[in-house]
């Protein structure tokens, strides 16, 4: 490997040396007219900005200091500067060999341009002068009329001679770099071909499941000593990440599942020791439809656990229905808390997303919202598409966060000054399912008091599948 890497080398960098040779002189000549005609437009509006009042008047005790500013810039950088007024008529000269003042320029293109209000640059041929000159020209305003033009010429003479300067300097240093290339690459090639073997080994190991494998990072030059240090900084997080679910994942099994077991088999006894009206068999069927859905929501957390968000595929939900259904289950709880909620819920929306993450995300927001709503506050529900995006945000008119408490609000069982008792699991739920449905969550602090709690889904339907 490390003779290829050698030979590669050589064979590329003189390959490119011969190539180059025409395309980089044409280049290095336009790059360095593109640098003169920027030089020289800039320098012409801040000529035509000096000679507007001198063109308002055209009073010679106006005109001579914008002549003395022209053979000034002749003198420093040679362009040739003509300042016309608005009939075309020569005006301003700095042509120490001719006094050009009174001649009509009026039949020019780059003045008849200039005069239009349209910059012109270019390049022509001079019959009086004998050689290529660079020009730009730029109309001279005051307020809305034009009142003139200016004209820079530069020999392009001088432009073809520093692009020959350059291309010899640049000939042997390509020749010189060449050398010390092949002297370093005969160096390094070891090197670096040590370090990419250790990165290539340690990667086979993670990718077979081997979360603490790192790679050296004293091997091989500098820039692969630091890709090696960013790979294994990767694989601790990667390994965190995996951690992080499982253990999430035997929370859930352990915390949820033994309790809604529990709740289902006294629930069903219950049932069956009562004699129940119609009434009261419409209230326990609503109680076996929320245990459930409880029950499907906690299938849904489990499977987030136990596969990570790159093993559960995205479907194409029903998003209006579900915020709906939602809002009127959790509007009954809010009206014996005294606690008003309202929605706005854009017919059709469809979003992609893992399997019960709308549901799962509304629940755990409608129920911190509601955790820290006092009697006679609001909780709005807003369901809305823009683009090719919708967004469900619920408002509230709690206290709010702490601006800095903000960014930690999704870690696991942090609760920061809770207003309400909980486990610190509901915003972390949340980020993971926004995560798997490739959505965005934030928090946002309202004015005067209140909290927005967002998330950004694409919208759907789409054939995905589980």
């Amino acid at each position: 490997m490390r003779r290829l890497l050698l030979v590669s080398f050589l064979g590329v960098a003189f390959v490119a040396l011969a190539v180059s040779t025409i395309p980089f002189a044409i280049f290095l000549q336009s790059v360095e007219r593109e640098r003169l005609l920027t030089t020289l437009e800039r320098d012409a509006f801040v000529l035509a900005g000096r000679a507007e009042e001198a063109l308002e008047s055209l009073e010679a005790a106006d005109l001579a200091p914008v002549r003395a500013l022209t053979e000034d810039y002749r003198d420093a950088g040679g362009a040739r500067v003509v300042i016309v007024d608005s009939q075309g008529t020569a005006v301003v000269t700095n042509d120490a060999e001719e006094d050009r003042v009174g001649l009509s320029y009026v039949s020019r293109p780059e003045f008849e341009a200039a005069l239009g209000g349209v910059i012109s640059t270019g390049e022509r041929f001079s019959d009086t002068l004998g050689i290529t000159l660079v020009y730009v020209a730029v109309p001279v305003f005051s307020g809305p009329e034009i009142v003139g033009a200016v004209r820079l010429t530069f020999d392009k003479a001088v432009i073809d001679a520093e692009v020959n300067r350059q291309w010899v300097g640049i000939g042997l240093v390509a020749l010189i770099t060449l050398a010390l290339g092949a002297v370093i690459a005969v160096i390094l090639s070891g090197r670096l071909v040590t370090g990419i073997r250790e990165l290539s080994v340690t990667a086979g190991k993670l990718s077979a499941g081997d979360f603490t494998a790192r790679a050296r990072e004293d091997l091989g030059p500098r820039e692969t000593q630091a890709l090696a240090g960013a790979f294994n900084n990767m694989a601790g997080r990667v390994g965190a990440l995996v951690e992080q679910r499982q253990r999430f994942a035997t929370d859930a099994s352990h915390q949820l599942r033994t309790p809604i077991t529990a709740i289902m088999l006294r629930l069903e006894r219950l049932r069956e020791s009562l004699s129940l009206d119609e009434k009261g068999e419409e209230r326990f069927d609503a109680i076996d439809y929320e245990i459930t859905r409880l029950t499907r929501l906690i299938d849904g957390l489990l499977a987030l656990g136990r596969s990570g968000v790159e093993g559960v595929g995205q479907i194409s939900i029903d998003a209006t229905s579900v915020v709906s259904e939602r809002v009127e289950s959790w509007r009954n709880l809010a009206d014996e808390a005294g606690v008003s909620v309202v929605s706005t819920i854009q017919a059709g929306v469809w979003v992609k997303g893992v399997p019960t993450a709308v549901e799962q995300i509304i629940d755990v927001f409608l129920d911190n919202a509601l955790s820290v709503s006092a009697p006679g506050d609001t909780i709005s529900v807003e369901l809305e598409t823009h683009g090719s995006n919708a967004s469900l945000c619920i408002r509230d008119e709690g206290p709010g966060m702490k601006e800095s408490d903000l960014p930690r609000a999704f870690e696991r069982f942090w609760r920061g000054d809770a207003h309400y008792e909980g486990t610190g699991l509901g915003l972390a739920l949340v980020e993971q399912l926004a995560e798997g449905s490739g959505a965005t969550v934030r928090l946002q602090n309202r004015t005067p008091q209140g909290l927005n709690a967002c998330v950004e889904f694409a919208q759907g339907p789409v054939s995905l599948s589980l």
